[in-house]
């Protein structure tokens, strides 16, 4: 029996036609989210950070213990201190970077395109200014949060939310889960967070840092192409 040679080419062209179809959508998914600007004893993924790196989602981010790394995504600079581990992910309307254990400073004159993700909470700008901020975590039921330049909203799970202002820095635990209430994979119930406040960062860093404060935001700000030199 003779096979149908026009039913034939009619399969194949459907199939080019979708595999052409589906070029951009693939394209868009692999679009990078960031870059890394310096980079001393870091890696991404298994390989060794390097200058000029494409950072896509879900790779992952780590510093050794002596190690740093400064990444560019968009209008944002962000910092990973020593034996830090984190992700980057592509919402709706923003970048999340999503830090694990360790700290990562964070600087942007864009708050509404970028999102930092802890294991039981998220914090973002608070009212649209420019921010810089820290957020180291302790464990996956602890973190402590500096604002140095602009305030910050910090939303748990169950929808509290908490605004800490220019020069102050905050420790949050997670509160026990309420009777019957469940938690999540983390501990974090329905009870939401506990917060300490710590110190007014501003006069700590005027004192103890300002001067590589001052000269992180600066490098901030005028690099948008690597090589950048210096660091925090």
């Amino acid at each position: 029996m003779r096979p149908n040679l026009s039913g034939v080419r009619s399969v194949l062209i459907g199939l080019v036609v979708s595999g052409m179809v589906n070029l951009p959508l693939m394209a868009a998914s692999s679009k990078p989210l960031g870059m890394v600007v310096i980079a001393d004893h870091a890696k991404v993924g298994s390989a060794n950070a390097e200058v000029g790196t494409d950072l896509f989602a879900g790779d992952a981010l780590a510093t050794d213990p002596t190690g740093t790394m400064r990444m560019k995504v968009g209008a944002s600079q962000v910092y990973l201190l020593a034996s830090t581990a984190a992700t980057l992910a592509s919402g709706e309307s923003r970048v999340q970077a999503k830090v694990t254990r360790g700290t990562l400073g964070f600087s942007t004159s864009a708050p509404d395109q970028l999102e930092i993700a802890t294991p039981f909470a998220t914090i973002r700008g608070a009212d649209g200014q420019r921010v810089f901020a820290q957020v180291a975590v302790l464990s996956p039921t602890k973190m402590q949060i500096s604002a140095y330049e602009g305030s910050l909203l910090v939303i748990a799970p169950n929808g509290d939310r908490k605004t800490i202002s220019e020069g102050e820095t905050f420790e949050a635990t997670a509160a026990p889960a309420e009777p019957g209430g469940g938690q999540d994979q983390y501990g974090v119930g329905h009870s939401g967070i506990n917060w300490k406040h710590v110190a007014f960062v501003a006069a700590a860093a005027a004192v103890l840092g300002g001067t590589a404060l001052g000269l992180w935001l600066e490098q901030t700000e005028s690099c948008t192409t690597p090589p950048c030199n210096g660091g925090m």
